[in-house]
């Protein structure tokens, strides 16, 4: 019996033609029609020979209304876009110091938000060679309370310094944290402490986690915006022991939007469209930045809370000295061994 034969020629269709939906053609003719009438000029004049048109007034309207109805919103758009762009993307602080400059021991912690943003910070141990000598074995067996600085719009970690000694002096474990669009090359806007609480909650964790922390004596202390991002975790963490709240962002109107909003008097109806699209493009509630939705807060839990006070006094060691009197009595830090600072 004789086999078929193929024929050489032939050659399978692999992939069906694709059929292009017959109303595509007639919505591109009409998008280019309307598109031609838009930006076409009524005022022009005809060459000879060619058909006259006549000319409307009511054409003219139209064209202009169509015009101001797509594109100035496209236009205003864009603007605050480009508005809030800049108000959320501070230039980068330089650092210059670390817990090094004060003659301490650290370790440069990698980690990442509740949202994926990639974060970075200074993890302080509070075991130091003199803390190995005063407990011997039992100082690989304590757990330790410990506390996340926070830093301000548009500052680095370097702006905490100030209060890593001390409170290392006093017995805890010191996260300097720092906040997104700090610390990491990616461009990260800030948000003024709204997104940033993710950060806040995040370090928060990161203690948790840590083998030498006691979790039941974490507190928090942020400056600025920084201090409404410990706000804002704490808000929503039972577990956070303590706070030390200095100089917040008492409201969207008194902080914020002096940075996102133009600053021109002429321009004052823009204020409340950037705010919307400052919390439509980070998809934030800037009513949260309100300090007096966190009365009840502060006053349920330890707080130490300076309001008005001046914003270099980080530097001052008086501020310094408060802050560490505070964690001793709210953090119960008076059962470690002296360190060899001033109690």
């Amino acid at each position: 019996m004789q086999r078929p034969m193929m024929d050489p020629t032939f050659v399978p269709d692999l992939f069906e033609a694709k059929r292009i939906p017959a109303w595509k053609p007639w919505l591109l003719k009409g998008v280019k029609a309307f598109w031609g009438w838009l930006v076409s000029n009524p005022f022009t004049v005809r060459k000879p020979g060619e058909e006259r048109r006549t000319f409307s007034i009511w054409s003219v309207l139209l064209r202009v209304a169509v015009i101001w109805i797509i594109l100035v919103p496209l236009l205003l758009g864009a603007m605050l876009m480009l508005i809030v762009q800049q108000g959320t993307h501070p230039a980068p602080a330089s650092v210059a110091a670390d817990p090094n400059s004060e003659g301490l021991y650290f370790e440069t912690a990698h980690f990442t938000s509740a949202d994926g943003t990639p974060l970075t910070g200074w993890l302080v141990p509070a075991l130091d060679a003199r803390r190995v000598l005063d407990e011997k074995d039992r100082s690989v067996r304590l757990r330790r309370p410990a506390i996340v600085l926070v830093h301000d719009f548009g500052h680095s970690m370097q702006q905490m310094l100030p209060l890593v000694r001390p409170l290392h002096d006093e017995g805890l474990v010191v996260l300097v944290l720092a906040l997104r669009g700090q610390g990491t090359i990616a461009p990260t806007a800030q948000t003024y402490g709204l997104n940033e609480a993710k950060d806040v909650s995040a370090g928060l964790d990161l203690l948790r986690q840590t083998s030498y922390v006691d979790s039941s004596r974490i507190a928090v202390a942020g400056i600025g915006t920084g201090a409404n991002a410990c706000l804002i975790a704490a808000n929503g963490d039972a577990g956070v022991k303590a706070l030390v709240i200095v100089q917040p962002v008492k409201a969207y109107e008194q902080g914020v939007s002096v940075r996102i909003a133009p600053k021109s008097q002429w321009l004052d109806w823009m204020e409340p469209l950037c705010r919307r699209a400052f919390e439509a493009i980070y998809n934030v509630d800037s009513e949260q930045l309100n300090v007096k939705h966190y009365a009840s807060l502060l006053a349920t839990r330890p707080s130490l809370s300076l309001l008005d006070e001046d914003p270099f006094l980080l530097n001052e060691a008086s501020t310094a000295h408060r802050v560490k009197v505070f964690c001793r009595r709210a953090l119960q830090t008076n059962e470690l061994p002296k360190l060899g600072s001033a109690r």
